[in-house]
């Protein structure tokens, strides 16, 4: 049976587990195949320790990123508006682009 290995969270993020993650197990996140996920709760709801150790694991680029491929549709007005002018972000440069993936996997055509 092969096991797969998690990217496991930051100590500073899973130490507020508890309020980032209180609908979902925290170790049943996985940093890189739930990066937008983390991104969000801890930008949303994390405090200044957890938003440095989310910037020292994804990198100032990946989390700018986030916005401009939706993430702004993930987070609170305040959220966006914090962090949108952090980065030195246009209105435009968030509104999310066309994807080629469908919405829900659970659609077939």
């Amino acid at each position: 049976m092969l096991h797969l290995r998690r990217m496991s969270l930051p100590r500073e993020i899973l130490d507020e587990a508890a309020v980032l993650f209180r609908d979902v197990r925290p170790e049943d996140v996985d940093s890189e195949a739930h990066a937008a996920f983390v991104i969000a709760r801890v930008l949303d709801l994390g405090t200044v320790r957890s938003v440095r150790a989310l910037f020292r694991h994804y990198g100032r680029d990946r989390i700018r990123t986030f916005f401009g491929e939706g993430g702004v549709t993930r987070v609170s007005g305040r959220t966006v508006a914090l962090w949108t002018a952090f980065f030195n972000l246009k209105t435009d440069e968030c509104i999310p682009k066309s994807s080629p993936r469908r919405s829900s996997p659970f659609w077939t055509v």
